[in-house]
């Protein structure tokens, strides 16, 4: 690469770095090949350096995409500190003649917008119909609605791209399954995507499980972790776990309540602690973060609203009160400890009604054709076609109006353009209306639960089984920074021979083509194209001859591989 960009190790130090970073270069070879490229890397590992010194090697503008406001801020402010001129349009970043004219002279080659700049408005004619070189969606699982926090806003940027020309498309996130990567890849239009997927083992991370009996002894669990009281591991290992838990951290809940009462029982015993959650104020939410990321107060507890584009290096612990629905989202909010690479506790507090409640939250929200016409509907009844409106108008939540026009469009009775949603049918029949992309996807949230589940309850190492979730294989059977390895739990090994190996293609005869990506005493558990995960008894399936292990040729494509 240096020989086609002689100017690149300059402009690595311009940006203050010495090297390369894992994947790093990789990427940035293929982008500048005009290949596109989804990049899944952990926060702190450089996703960002990517598409900087991209745009400073292509001859058009750089369109970067990101859903979070702070983190724009923060981004302008440090090319600004590098001396690299870039502008953001956002309610914080209005446009101004001077950047648009920045933009059409070609002193400013990075600009970053909202998703809802992106598809508002008429974003060739702002840039002045400079071309761009680069497209980059930050954040990018919220793209997919197999992701765990979809946002509705990044559905049209796959007609952005065409819209800007179709130039070589980024996608980067922190965590995202093979099922996941697959949905990024189409909803974008991207064309042979190179997947590179660095990161996913954090070994300075302690993964630990403390199951409790009951929603009551949750308060008397904490105060145990927050005084000291560790399991009985080798001496050094539980020093280094008090150490980091005398430390800054977090605490999740999943809902507001618990934040607020968390945090207060923390106060009780003296230590500095706030609470975050979308219904405070946006000032309140800043100063808890302002306060945190400063110093003055030690533990934040927090709903999931708070982490997204957060970057406070020294996190020791990250405890959860309550089970995520998903392991992406618990790996994801738990990999927000120990950023500088040193060592960092991770708890997860486990009881069986937690895993009830994501179970009836999950199988109570099941989009139905009678809530389909509801929406459709309302579409015919009012002017002004927005969520807020459609919400006001039907009763129903924004995730189901938000699936119900998904549903409408991909059955050909509506048609979105930029913010406007348009119908095209003057009859509508409710039972033409296809739910079947809907029903896959309920599928695969109850599979996720399920693998959420045996993370918790699992005896095997647990990093292991993180890394197996995300596609990866594990170096060695234990890892010794978990509580599985240093208290000598593990599964009974297989009784049944069988020729299954992590990572291999196979093909139930009901279940459709998937991938092995874990093998636990006489289970194996499968990620199915059309079904989610699965996990199947080795000798039922040896037995009856119900799983075959694909050959190249057999082989449909069913997701994104690293490559």
């Amino acid at each position: 690469m240096s020989a086609e960009h002689p100017q690149l190790e300059d402009l690595l130090e311009k940006f203050g770095h010495q090297e390369f970073k894992d994947g790093q270069r990789e990427a940035l070879r293929a982008l500048l090949s005009g290949r596109d490229v989804i990049a899944i890397l952990p926060t702190g590992a450089g996703k960002s350096l990517i598409y900087q010194l991209a745009s400073q090697l292509l001859p058009g503008v750089t369109l970067v995409v990101t859903p979070l406001l702070a983190l724009m801020s923060d981004q302008l402010e440090a090319m600004e500190e590098v001396g690299v001129k870039a502008v953001g349009f956002s309610s914080l970043h209005p446009e101004t003649r001077e950047a648009l004219e920045g933009i059409k002279r070609g002193e400013i080659k990075l600009v970053y917008v909202t998703p809802e700049g992106a598809t508002g408005g008429n974003l060739r004619e702002e840039l002045d119909d400079r071309p761009v070189s680069l497209f980059v969606v930050d954040e990018a699982h919220c793209i997919s609605e197999w992701g765990h926090d979809f946002r509705p806003s990044y559905l049209q940027l796959g007609e952005v791209v065409e819209e800007v020309g179709r130039p070589p498309v980024l996608a980067l996130t922190a965590t995202a399954t093979p099922w996941v990567r697959q949905d990024i890849a189409r909803a974008l239009g991207m064309r042979d995507p190179l997947v590179v997927a660095h990161g996913f083992d954090r070994p300075n991370l302690f993964l630990q499980v403390r199951r409790l009996e009951h929603h009551e002894d949750e308060r008397q669990a904490l105060e145990a972790l927050l005084s000291g009281q560790v399991e009985a591991y080798p001496e050094e290992v539980s020093a280094r776990i008090r150490r980091a838990l005398e430390g800054p951290g977090l605490i999740y809940t999943n809902t507001t309540r618990a934040a607020e009462e968390t945090a207060g029982w923390l106060k009780e015993m003296g230590i500095p602690a706030g609470y975050y959650h979308g219904r405070r104020r946006k000032s309140e939410r800043e100063r808890v973060q302002q306060d945190f990321m400063e110093g003055k107060l030690r533990v934040v507890v927090a709903t999931n609203a708070f982490g997204m584009g957060i970057d406070k290096p020294d996190v020791r612990f990250v405890i959860h009160r309550d089970a995520p629905a998903s392991l992406e989202a618990y790996y994801q909010e738990a990999g927000r400890a120990g950023r500088d690479g040193e060592f960092a506790f991770c708890c997860l507090l486990h009881k069986d009604e937690d895993l009830e409640k994501a179970a009836f939250m999950a199988g109570a929200s099941d989009l139905t054709q009678d809530e389909v016409r509801e929406v459709y509907q309302a579409l015919r009844k009012i002017r002004r076609r927005e969520l807020e409106d459609l919400q006001e108008e039907t009763g129903l939540g924004r995730s189901l109006i938000v699936r119900a026009l998904l549903a409408l469009e991909r059955s050909g009775f509506i048609r979105q353009e930029g913010d406007r949603i348009l119908l095209t049918r003057k009859r509508f029949a409710p039972e033409q209306v296809s739910l079947e992309e809907e029903h896959a996807r309920r599928e695969y949230e109850r599979s996720r639960l399920e693998m959420m589940r045996s993370y918790m309850e699992t005896p095997a190492c647990r990093r292991g089984f993180i890394l197996n979730y995300f596609g990866e294989q594990m170096r060695g059977e234990r890892c010794d920074m978990c509580d599985n390895d240093l208290l000598g739990r593990r599964p009974r090994a297989s009784r049944v021979d069988h020729p299954f190996e992590v990572g291999q293609r196979v093909r139930h005869p009901s279940l459709g083509d998937g991938t092995v990506h874990r093998i636990e005493g006489d289970k194996i558990t499968v990620l199915f194209a059309s079904k989610g995960y699965r996990e199947l008894s080795l000798e039922h399936i040896v037995r009856e001859g119900l799983l075959a292990p694909l050959s190249q040729d057999d082989r449909q494509p069913s997701g994104l591989e690293r490559r």
